[in-house]
């Protein structure tokens, strides 16, 4: 936690968010009550799925709800990231529909707190590679991202 311009000792989050599986990349909501990462938990759709906790007044994560088959396919989904207006959820895969590898995808949060279905961001962002790992600045009109396309710098 950020006291003034000091970061506090870091503490795992412990259980239900971690387990004797795989949990990785998370990302908070602007409000910091709503937790959204990746899992090899059993039980999910595919090789990793992106799962979602809540924070309750009293300070407890509830048990990690998997988002389900709108979202999460039989393949791999990675790197998801809520924006700061909490209904707009960006995502890598390579279950759904895309360019080849894994693409990066956007879904809205509904009025009745349903997620719609993935949209592929398309090209020029994706390509024939992998595309992962997306940020999206508050304002919407800047984003970064990872690639394994030509002209980088690595892998």
């Amino acid at each position: 936690q950020k006291n003034g311009n000091r970061w506090g000792p870091t503490f795992n989050l412990g259980r239900p968010i971690n387990s004797a599986y795989y949990e990785t990349q998370p990302s908070y909501s602007a409000d910091g009550k709503t937790l959204y990462f990746v899992s090899r938990k059993p039980g999910g759709v595919g090789s990793t799925d992106i799962y979602v906790s809540t924070l309750s007044d009293d300070n407890y994560w509830s048990e990690p709800v998997n988002l389900g088959t709108k979202i999460n396919t039989p393949g791999k989904e990675e790197s998801v990231f809520i924006h700061p207006d909490g209904k707009t959820l960006y995502f890598a895969s390579d279950g759904h529909p895309g360019l080849g590898g894994l693409d990066l995808f956007v879904s809205y949060l509904d009025e009745h707190g349903k997620w719609g279905d993935p949209i592929n961001l398309g090209y020029p962002i994706n390509t024939n590679k992998d595309e992962n790992s997306l940020i999206v600045g508050a304002s919407g009109t800047m984003a970064y991202f990872a690639s394994s396309r030509k002209g980088g710098y690595g892998g």
